[in-house]
């Protein structure tokens, strides 16, 4: 399975170097920043291509824990790069693709030396952390059960898949204590490490007429077995709904709102469940898509609201605080007919 991994990565740069072709806007809408694979539906050996990337600010603050009696504040940053395509095996049938690369930069607010927090960065190994930047890839079937393409109408679509974790992660409990003392340990990586079941459903409309695209998705995604260091990520369902409307200006843009809404269920360490793991976040967003000569390209502004939990990072309760943005952009384009 490791070679799949790489397989994939490589795949996305080599389908890059066929692209060509133009590409308009409105004829396959794209939509908001980081679901740039939602909404379409491929033709017979047709095939998108997309590059997605993110950038996410968490600024944090919790209070003093056992053994530091300061308070612990910081940022983290994560920028993530995401190529994508989708291939149109049949008319029906949809085969997405797609794999991150990136990397999460902790900056540590303060003089005072914390077991728990630092200067960091997930592209070097830690105490109990593999470092890299490849994150995790995803392959996705999706069946069309109605298309309309560039015309007028609704696109309904059902998927599933699995997500390919890569080494770069956790390989030590990070709450985990030796002689009954707390030990430096990292909390972040670019992968989970554990192979994920993802199911979504999606439905969107296309109206010319005052024209407007709208709809929405709801995706889940739930590790099949614990990783290789008894590691269990959270399961997460995501429900989005976004409306794009054209604006007829000299880009032949448009504008786009959605909010999206995320539940995470509890994440367990050697059998044992993480405090503060739990979440349920709201995300608002704008973006604002226009054309460019081979494709098109967006730009959204989120802002992710913590309704309940957070992080995860801390054992026991204790307050802390969350502020977090992020950017999107993103670029799609479509190929000629492409034959494997």
């Amino acid at each position: 399975m490791i070679y799949l991994r790489h397989f994939i990565a490589i795949l996305f740069f080599y389908l890059s170097a066929a692209l060509y072709g133009q590409w308009a806007l409105w004829g396959n809408p794209s939509l908001p920043g980081g679901d740039s694979d939602k909404g379409l539906g491929a033709n017979k050996n047709e095939i998108y291509l997309s590059l997605e990337n993110s950038t996410q600010y968490i600024d944090w603050w919790h209070e003093p824990v056992p053994g530091e009696d300061f308070d612990h504040a910081g940022s983290l940053v994560t920028t993530v790069f995401r190529p994508g395509a989708i291939y149109g095996i049949t008319n029906k049938l949809n085969l997405y693709l797609t794999t991150a690369l990136g990397v999460r930069s902790m900056n540590w607010f303060g003089d005072n030396v914390s077991m728990h927090h630092r200067d960091e960065h997930t592209a070097e190994d830690f105490d109990n952390a593999i470092g890299g930047m490849l994150g995790d890839s995803k392959i996705i079937f999706r069946y069309l059960l109605k298309n309309t393409g560039a015309g007028d109408g609704y696109r309904i679509i059902l998927g599933s898949g699995l997500t390919i974790p890569s080494q770069n992660t956790l390989t030590i409990n990070p709450f985990a204590k030796t002689d009954g003392s707390v030990v430096p340990h990292r909390h972040f990586s670019m992968s989970d490490g554990t192979y994920n079941y993802n199911s979504d459903f999606q439905v969107f409309y296309k109206r010319s007429a005052n024209p407007v695209f709208f709809g929405g998705s709801l995706s889940i995604e739930k590790p099949i077995v614990e990783n290789e260091y008894s590691y269990l990520p959270p399961t997460s369902a995501k429900t989005m709904l976004s409306v794009i409307y054209k604006t007829f200006d000299k880009l032949d843009s448009s504008v786009d709102l959605s909010l999206s809404l995320q539940s995470i269920s509890h994440a367990y360490w050697d059998n044992e469940q993480v405090s503060n793991s739990d979440a349920i976040i709201m995300t608002p967003s704008f973006g604002y898509l226009f054309n460019v000569k081979k494709g098109a390209i967006s730009i959204g502004i989120q802002k992710p609201y913590f309704l309940s939990g957070g992080f995860g990072w801390n054992d026991g309760e204790i307050e802390e605080t969350t502020k977090a943005w992020q950017l999107v952009l993103a670029y799609r384009s479509m190929a000629k007919q492409i034959k494997f």
